[in-house]
């Protein structure tokens, strides 16, 4: 459990160095949610949850340097897999054994698809932690029609209770809810 601290602390004194502003707390949601998801959660799904998007904060890229949205996909496998170099690091650096270094891996460069089940709820936590934390952020840093587009990419990979759950948070401000009921309308 120390060597899981260790990585812990590690991942979360990187991430503040990310341009996107909520990184560090967007990392933490994610864990929350999973836990929230899977209480058993191992420690190879925990570490993913913190580190799936690491990679902005030695790299710098976002969505933003994106020039045409219809990518998305091919953006977020990039991503994924840039995340994963940065944690095997991590992860080899620390010692882990190799069956959990290709555990993280797996799941990192999955979070953005699923694929089984363990994938499949860092998924859904990823983009819960998005509708319950980053959208004032997407709005500021986005414009309202490209965040009305990643609200509709978060909302159709989720799992149908993951939706509901979606559909029961209430937003301090409400005018970023009715944003949010805009943008999912005609889904």
């Amino acid at each position: 459990m120390a060597r899981f601290e260790d990585i812990r602390k590690e991942i979360e004194a990187v991430l503040p160095k990310s341009p996107v502003d909520f990184e560090l707390r967007h990392a933490q949601l994610v864990l929350k949610l999973v836990l929230k998801l899977k209480p058993d959660a191992d420690e190879a799904l925990q570490i993913a949850a913190l580190a799936h998007d690491m990679e902005r904060a030695y790299t710098g890229i976002t969505e933003k340097d994106l020039k045409d949205y219809s990518k998305i996909d091919e953006f977020k496998k990039e991503h994924a897999l840039r995340s994963v170099r940065y944690i095997t690091e991590l992860l080899t650096k620390h010692q882990y054994p190799q069956e959990a270094i290709d555990k993280v891996s797996y799941l990192v460069s999955n979070h953005e698809v699923g694929g089984d089940a363990e994938a499949n709820i860092l998924k859904d936590a990823d983009s819960l932690a998005f509708f319950e934390y980053n959208i004032p952020s997407c709005i500021k840093r986005n414009g309202d029609e490209r965040c009305g587009k990643k609200i509709k990419f978060m909302y159709v990979r989720l799992s149908d209770g993951a939706k509901a759950m979606v559909r029961h948070i209430t937003y301090e401000d409400p005018k970023i809810g009715t944003f949010v009921g805009e943008a999912l309308k005609n889904i």
